[in-house]
């Protein structure tokens, strides 16, 4: 039983640092397709919500808002789901 005991810790650890690498794996194909010019609209470290919002503009889901201000300047664009609702549309302008 402390042979059990004693290899608990272990596959632990290996777990952890197999977590860590795959981590850092992703961390770095995230970076080389941020780097292309295609992706250039897209934040450098996009959230789910994000990159599900940039999916669904790109299926036709979602739409590209440009606020405008009194004076005619373009100030902020955001997309937001075609579902969104006015709550959404703030949040995302916030952001």
């Amino acid at each position: 039983m402390d042979s059990a005991r004693a290899s608990k810790p272990e596959e632990e650890v290996a777990a952890y640092q197999s977590g860590e690498a795959k981590q850092a794996r992703l961390q770095s194909m995230l970076a080389a397709l941020l780097d292309d010019p295609i992706l250039a609209g897209v934040p450098r470290k996009p959230s789910l919500a994000d990159v599900d919002t940039l999916i669904n503009l790109e299926l036709g889901s979602a739409m590209r808002v440009t606020i405008v201000k009194l004076d005619n300047t373009s100030d902020t664009d955001v997309a937001v789901l075609n579902t969104a609702t006015l709550k959404d549309l703030k949040l995302a302008i916030r952001k």
